[in-house]
């Protein structure tokens, strides 16, 4: 009995220091002050046909489309191909621009590529500008693949950091679930996110939902909520059944991905809610176990 008291004794002395230390490091912790927000304008060495923004997106297995942003009318095509200074492949797609209050958006350009090989690196061009190459790196074709995924990236000192980090990881794909810009209505911020991660969003697909961030909408003066969000950053939903932009599935390598928005309707009987369920009963644990 003496021996088991003791024992018993030494345990919780033990649980008591280790939770005693745990809490006293979590208190401790100062959250980093907050930095100044950025906002980057266009490159002096850009006109008004230059790609400015460019991202890219999964499109079913083998696909990627190409987004970008011209400030005026330019074709939407994209010239690509496995070499650098390839013009291999071709590919044509559509142009749309929205108006947000008194503000007039680009030229936004929407292109699939492909099919496309696995774990291989592309190089293209955007539009009527060939002065500019751009390359990306397809997905593997099977495990390991790695995700990087953040949210609330926003526009600030921090904001800068963070890509680094991300860049430094060797990722294969990125999840960003919501709040991107954090434009809050401010629409030419919109335009300074897309050119700030550009350098990453353009050599890896980037995979997004909203936040209430991306929500936008004005009592009386703009009825309509995630304009911005919509034109600009287009992802795979009609390939997955979904009606909406706003949520959507993929599946890459082996990996069955969900993206679902917080800030449209989930209720027992809305869309979102029957389209997860019918999702949910569609996947195949023999291709996504």
């Amino acid at each position: 009995m003496a021996l088991t008291a003791g024992f018993v004794l030494v345990l919780s002395f033990l649980l008591f220091t280790t939770f005693s230390g745990f809490f006293q490091t979590v208190i401790s912790y100062e959250r980093p002050s907050v930095r100044g927000t950025i906002y980057l304008s266009l490159s002096n060495d850009q006109d008004s046909i230059s790609p400015q923004q460019v991202h890219i997106s999964l499109v079913g297995q083998d696909k990627m489309r190409i987004t970008w942003i011209t400030e005026d009318e330019t074709p939407a095509t994209v010239n690509y191909g496995s070499t650098q200074g390839s013009n291999q492949f071709s590919a044509t797609g559509n142009t749309s621009s929205y108006q947000y209050l008194m503000y007039k958006s680009g030229q936004i350009h929407n292109v699939v590529i492909g099919p496309l090989q696995p774990s291989t690196v592309y190089f293209y061009r955007c539009g009527s500008d060939s002065r500019q190459e751009f390359n990306f790196k397809t997905p593997p074709p099977g495990f390991p693949i790695k995700f990087a995924v953040v949210g609330d990236l926003g526009q600030t000192e921090w904001t800068n950091s963070t890509l680094q980090h991300i860049a430094a990881s060797n990722y294969d794909m990125l999840l960003l679930p919501g709040d991107l810009s954090y434009a809050d209505l401010i629409q030419p911020r919109w335009d300074s996110f897309g050119r700030i991660v550009e350098p990453l969003a353009s050599q890896r697909p980037w995979i997004v939902t909203q936040g209430n961030h991306e929500i936008e909408k004005i009592p009386v003066l703009h009825s309509h909520s995630f304009t911005s969000y919509n034109a600009r950053w287009r992802m795979p939903f009609e390939e997955s059944g979904s009606a909406s932009n706003l949520y959507y599935s993929f599946e890459v390598v082996g990996v069955h991905v969900i993206m679902l928005g917080s800030y449209t309707d989930f209720e027992s009987d809305s869309a979102q809610y029957m389209w997860l369920q019918a999702d949910l009963a569609k996947i195949d644990r023999n291709r996504t176990p």
